[in-house]
C-alpha cells in the first residue's frame, strides 16, 4: 500500500503520472483553458506554508484536491462534511471505506482517487479535469511532485511531515486557505496543542522506571518487520505519552529482524493500520517472538481507526495521545477516552456516534484479549 510515511520517493516521471511529451500538449491546452478561470478566482490572502512556499489563497474555494493521505480527512473535519473534497490519494479511500467517515458520510467513498500515484506524483491531466481551486501536497519530498501542479496554474498548499504536532499546522493552514474556515481551523489547532500540553505535563510527572519500552511496527506480517525510528510521528507520540521508543536511534522507517526485536525487548508493541488483517493475535502466535516481554504480558495493540488512522499524524492525533497514555500507564488517572471521543467527533464531524461506532474505532474485537484493554476502553 502506498503510504505517506516512509521516506523513499519515486521520481514522478518514472511513476507514470506526469504527462509524456506526447501528452503534454493536451495538458497545456487544458491549462490554457483554465487560466482565465484561475486569474478571476485567485486574488485573496497570501500566506507562507510549512515549507516556506508563498501561496495565493483563492477568494472562493469550493473544490479541494488532497494528494497527501491525511489531508482528505482533515478537509472533512474542517468542513464537517466532504462537500468541497473532489479528489484524494488512493490510500485515503481506505480511511473512508473502513473508517468512521464512510459511515457518517457514505458519499465520501465515491470521491475520485486518480489525481496522484506512487511517490505522490501528481496526475496533472486528472487534476485539470477536476478543476480544483486548491491542491494540498507534500512540500518536503522534492520539487518534482509540486512544480507540475504550480506549472499549470493551480495553487498548492504544501505540508511538511515529521513530529505529530506539525498536524496542528496542517489544520490551521488549510483553514486559513479556505474562506470561512479560518476561525475554525485556528480553534481546532489550539485544542490540538492544548491536549499536547496536557499529555506532556501528565507524562513528565512519571518516574523513569515507570516508562515502558515501546516499539511501533509499520510492518508486522511474517518475520520481516519495519519499525518507526526518529523523525517519525510515531516516535514523537511514544515519547510524549510517557514511553521509550526502543527504535529511537533508527533513522525514519527501517527494516529489522526478529533478533533485533528480541534484543530490544519492548514491553509494548503497537501495530499499524496500513497492513490488511494485522492484529495482536498474529504477534502472540509468532513462535519467534514468544519471549518478548510484550508478548508474555499480552501488551500488543492495534492502533484505532476513526476518521483517520491514529498511528500517523492527523487532526485526531490528540485522541491517539490519550489512548497511548492510558495503554502505557494503566495505573494513571486519566479522563474517559470514550467520552473524549464522543466530544471530539461532535466537534469534527457534527455527529453523535454510537457505542458500537466507538467499539469499531477502538478495535475492541481485535484488541479485546490484550492486557487492560477491555477495562480501559470498554463500555
Amino acid at each position: 500500500m502506498i503510504s505517506d510515511f516512509p521516506s523513499k520517493i519515486h521520481h514522478p516521471a518514472r511513476a507514470g503520472f506526469l504527462p509524456s511529451a506526447r501528452r503534454f500538449a493536451v495538458a497545456a491546452f487544458l491549462a490554457a483553458s483554465m487560466l482565465s478561470i484561475v486569474s478571476r478566482v485567485f486574488a485573496a490572502e497570501t500566506l507562507k506554508d510549512q515549507n516556506g512556499r508563498v501561496v495565493q489563497c483563492p477568494e472562493r474555494v469550493e473544490r479541494i484536491a488532497t494528494l497527501t493521505i491525511p489531508a482528505a480527512s482533515i478537509v472533512v473535519a474542517l468542513d464537517q462534511g466532504p462537500r468541497r473534497l473532489i479528489g484524494m490519494h488512493p490510500s485515503s479511500r481506505m480511511d473512508f471505506v473502513e473508517g468512521l467517515i464512510g459511515k457518517l458520510f457514505p458519499e465520501a467513498k465515491n470521491i475520485r482517487v486518480d489525481m496522484t500515484g506512487e511517490g505522490f506524483a501528481p496526475n496533472v491531466e486528472a487534476l485539470l479535469s477536476a478543476r480544483p481551486e486548491l491542491v494540498v501536497q507534500w512540500g518536503d519530498r522534492g520539487e518534482a511532485i509540486v512544480a507540475p501542479i504550480v506549472g499549470v496554474g493551480l495553487p498548492v498548499l504544501s505540508l511538511r511531515y515529521g513530529e505529530s504536532e506539525l498536524a496542528a499546522g496542517w489544520v490551521e493552514l488549510m483553514g486559513r486557505c479556505v474562506p470561512g474556515l479560518d476561525a475554525r481551523g485556528k480553534a481546532l489547532a489550539r485544542d490540538f496543542l492544548a491536549v499536547r500540553d496536557e499529555i506532556a505535563k501528565t507524562a513528565a510527572a512519571l518516574p523513569d522506571k515507570k516508562r515502558p519500552k515501546v516499539v511501533y511496527l509499520y510492518r508486522a506480517q511474517g518475520n520481516a518487520f519495519q519499525v518507526a525510528g526518529n523523525r517519525t510521528g510515531m516516535d514523537s507520540d511514544i515519547r510524549l505519552a510517557g514511553g521509550v521508543n526502543v527504535a529511537a536511534d533508527v533513522p525514519g522507517f527501517a527494516a529489522v529482524g526478529a533478533e533485533q526485536l528480541l534484543a530490544w525487548a519492548p514491553d509494548v508493541v503497537l501495530l499499524n493500520n496500513f497492513e490488511k488483517g494485522v492484529r495482536p493475535a498474529m504477534i502472540f502466535e509468532n513462535a519467534l517472538l514468544a519471549s518478548l516481554p510484550a508478548v508474555r504480558e499480552k501488551r500488543v495493540y492495534l492502533f484505532p481507526l476513526g476518521g483517520f488512522r491514529w498511528d500517523p499524524p492527523s487532526h485526531e492525533t490528540p485522541l491517539a495521545w490519550r489512548w497511548l497514555l492510558a495503554l502505557f500507564h494503566p495505573e494513571a488517572r486519566v479522563p474517559s477516552l470514550r467520552e473524549k471521543m464522543l466530544d471530539s467527533y461532535r466537534v469534527f464531524y457534527g455527529r453523535t456516534v454510537s457505542a458500537d461506532d466507538l467499539d469499531q474505532v477502538l478495535r475492541m474485537a481485535e484488541n479485546g484479549e490484550s492486557r487492560h484493554y477491555r477495562e480501559r476502553f470498554g463500555r
